[in-house]
């Protein structure tokens, strides 16, 4: 009788993230998968990325295949290759689906995390050749922010509520003292999350330093202590200078506990900054961006209008004047900021969906670990 090995009982989980530019993908799956480590702590799970996540980012007990640059179609690091090296029970992507000829005969149960995007972008992912494959979709939304599913995907599809990273006030703490912030001073952060899209994210730089410029003579005559940091993402591949009063860090790898020591945050729009926004209860001014896939200013101008944060346009030639106006503003008015944070209260999302996603491809896992005569 043959004996199995703890490698070959234990679920393994492969995750693909398509996307080279931003975060959301790549900490979405991160999120999961540290649920589903609570849920199974033998559970192999592998992640294949595009692009090499940044410093500090990525845990020790995760593995990763990332792909070659210059050769996506190389022999070893192919997303191919890592399938068959892997051989995993279940496969998770996300917003993004492979053509159908990419997954090929894989004996993996196949589940999507599936973001809500644009509306064309929604309906042309609908139609996807792939979708009858798909054992389980998961939406990190509630489901009336995600819309109507059509009838065919509706009894695999699970509206979770949003997956977003946690904080708590000991990580709070120890990257206040990483950081060196000063005790008393008002934290203003600066992020445009993951900062591959190069266009969008040099406009924000250019007018987060204009309104910095305007803003840091009026704090220093005033004798106000004011903490400014600027975020970059680990996804930019330029430099920006810092500025008087302007600390700038290529990436923090902590930035939803850094977004809840802030007493303000400057941001784009994306899913997750803007969902850690809310959990952290954190006053907000919005510069969204065009995306291909996603909808920012739907999703920032929903809080405005609930009084939640301000949105500006970052592309209005008076952004950096504008803006500097409304920091401003909210710095002299401290009931106003007060206001803004109770409204983030009431509006913070009611469900972190990341156990609920996990415990989905668990299940997905134990029968496919039943497939091939193990008991789960």
């Amino acid at each position: 009788m043959q004996t199995l090995t703890a490698h070959d009982t234990a679920p393994r989980l492969l995750f693909q993230v398509r996307n080279r530019r931003g975060l959301g993908h790549m900490m979405r799956g991160l999120n999961i998968a540290a649920a589903l480590r609570r849920i199974r702590p033998d559970a192999r799970i592998d992640f294949h990325l595009r692009t090499a996540p940044g410093a500090g980012f990525w845990p020790d007990d995760l593995g990763l295949t990332v792909e070659d640059a210059a050769d996506p179609a190389h022999p070893t690091r192919s997303w191919q290759a890592t399938v068959e090296r892997l051989d995993p029970d279940v496969i998770v992507f996300d917003t993004l689906l492979p053509a159908p000829d990419e997954v090929g005969s894989t004996r993996a149960a196949l589940a999507f995390v599936m973001r809500e995007c644009l509306p064309d972008e929604q309906r042309a992912l609908h139609a996807h050749p792939l979708m009858d494959r798909i054992a389980r979709f998961i939406v990190p939304h509630e489901a009336l922010d995600y819309g109507p599913v059509p009838a065919a995907l509706a009894d695999r599809t699970h509206c979770v509520g949003t997956i977003r990273r946690r904080t708590s006030p000991a990580a709070q703490q120890a990257l206040r003292q990483r950081l060196g912030l000063a005790d008393g001073a008002f934290v203003l952060t600066s992020t445009v999350g993951g900062g591959g899209f190069t266009a969008q994210a040099e406009r924000f730089f250019e007018v987060v330093r204009a309104a910095h410029r305007s803003l840091q003579p009026t704090w220093q005559a005033a004798g106000r202590p004011v903490e400014h940091l600027l975020i970059l993402g680990p996804n930019y591949a330029g430099t920006v200078d810092p500025l008087p009063g302007l600390r700038v860090l290529a990436a923090e790898p902590e930035l939803v506990s850094l977004l809840a020591l802030s007493d303000l945050v400057i941001a784009e729009g994306g899913y997750n900054t803007v969902n850690e926004i809310l959990d952290t209860h954190t006053p907000a001014l919005f510069l969204p961006s065009a995306r291909g896939k996603d909808d920012q200013h739907g999703r920032v101008q929903v809080l405005a209008d609930a009084g939640r944060a301000e949105v500006l346009d970052a592309t209005d030639p008076q952004a950096a004047s504008l803006l500097a106006q409304s920091v401003r503003t909210l710095l002299d008015d401290p009931q106003r900021l007060g206001r803004m944070r109770l409204c983030a209260a009431r509006l913070a999302p009611p469900r972190r969906g990341n156990e609920a996603a996990a415990q989905l491809l668990h299940e997905l896992a134990r029968t496919r670990l039943a497939s091939r005569g193990v008991q789960p």
